[in-house]
């Protein structure tokens, strides 16, 4: 099958790169023609990307390109009549909230409301969930308008249950969206043994955003004493990298934090597999878990909030959920892992037959095929 991948920001850092490229791989391995569509900026993408500048011009790219499917990853702006059949992933929070946040940036929660204009205006100017600008503000309605409109248009693949439960509160077609769980990588059966080194490791990789929670995971490990290290993979605004390094010297804890940067996927691997577990202190509503997969491939128990579509990868087999902001809870989360190696190890054994079995590649890419041949047997739905 010839397929092609359209992600407007492709090669970006983030999930829905790393969602594309670990899915478009296995594809090509499965025998499958694959090309990518965007702004290619990742150079080991580069070679397979193309650069399309307009919806227009996707179109056109894909018919001549003779493509069997179109994958969006993002939302385009208007969907030709005589499109080649073309399928959704939904991997954000765009379909059910207008400023794609689910955040409440004023208090640091994430916002419980289902989308209305006028509690969602509220929450832009009161409670800081969006710009207070107001043409950003317009553009941010405008946009959900627009993602609930083509999900009338196109068979949509939400990443969680959560997404989908979300845009149908929201107004979202039940009938167009279903769920299809991100996989887990695919890496060698054997595992690294868990580290049982004094002070033990713990790795955050991700965006580092306030949204992100990792003020919050340093105040834990602050509660927990000098008893842990933390590695933070990832990178964000300068002003927010300042903020946490001066929290972390205020907290009295900065010779336990080390600021990695963004970091390529294997070098996140070997992280992982150095550390006793990994952490994903989210205090938004997370719309799925890439990084609880990689740790679960590689052997590595997680702490993870209860929040948005986490729960649905973070899996009790594997994980330790705590209400967000909590800090007590987090802290004693990772005190237990900490103290009990034995019981991280038998949650890391878990985690990783959980990757190989619910959550692996081959029975993703079946039922992503099948998706593929709905939309291509049926043009009401491409």
């Amino acid at each position: 099958m010839r397929i092609g991948h359209y992600d407007a920001r492709l090669g970006a850092q983030g999930g829905i790169t790393a969602y594309v490229r670990r899915v478009g791989r296995a594809q090509t391995r499965a025998g499958h023609d694959v090309l990518y569509l965007g702004r290619p900026l990742d150079s080991d993408m580069e070679s397979q990307a193309l650069r399309v500048r307009s919806d227009q011009e996707l179109f056109s790219v894909a018919a001549a390109k003779a493509l069997d499917v179109l994958h969006l990853h993002t939302p385009v702006d208007h969907l030709p009549d005589d499109r080649v059949p073309t399928l959704r992933t939904m991997h954000t929070n765009d379909g059910s909230c207008p400023s794609g946040s689910r955040y409440l940036k004023r208090s640091g929660r994430p916002c419980p409301r289902a989308y209305s204009i006028a509690g969602c205006l509220w929450g832009h100017f009161v409670d800081h969930c969006g710009s207070r600008r107001p043409h950003k503000t317009w553009a941010n309605f405008r946009s959900i308008r627009r993602e609930q409109a083509q999900a009338t248009e196109l068979l949509t693949l939400t990443v969680s249950r959560f997404l989908k439960e979300q845009m149908i509160r929201s107004g979202g077609p039940a009938e167009h969206l279903h769920v299809l769980h991100s996989p887990a990588p695919q890496v060698p059966i054997a595992r690294a043994p868990l580290p049982r080194q004094a002070p033990p490791r713990f790795v955050f990789a991700g965006r580092i955003e306030p949204q992100k929670g990792v003020d919050w995971l340093l105040r834990a490990v602050a509660a927990t004493g000098p008893s842990i290290y933390v590695d933070l993979a990832g990178t964000g605004h300068p002003d927010d990298l300042r903020a946490l390094e001066q929290l972390a010297r205020d907290l009295g804890i900065r010779a336990q934090v080390s600021f990695h940067g963004w970091l390529a996927e294997e070098e996140v691997y070997a992280l992982i597999e150095e550390a006793r577990g990994v952490v994903v202190p989210s205090v938004w509503h997370e719309p799925a878990g890439l990084v609880p997969l990689e740790a679960a491939a590689l052997g590595r128990p997680v702490v993870a909030s209860d929040v948005g579509g986490l729960p649905e990868y973070a899996t009790d087999a594997f994980s330790l959920r705590v209400p967000p902001r909590d800090t007590e809870a987090l802290a004693e989360a990772l005190a237990t892992l900490s103290r009990h190696p034995d019981q991280a190890e038998a949650m890391g054994q878990r985690g990783h037959e959980r990757a190989r079995s619910t959550f692996a590649m081959d029975d993703f890419l079946d039922r992503l095929a099948a998706f593929y041949e709905q939309v291509r047997q049926s043009p009401a739905l491409n």
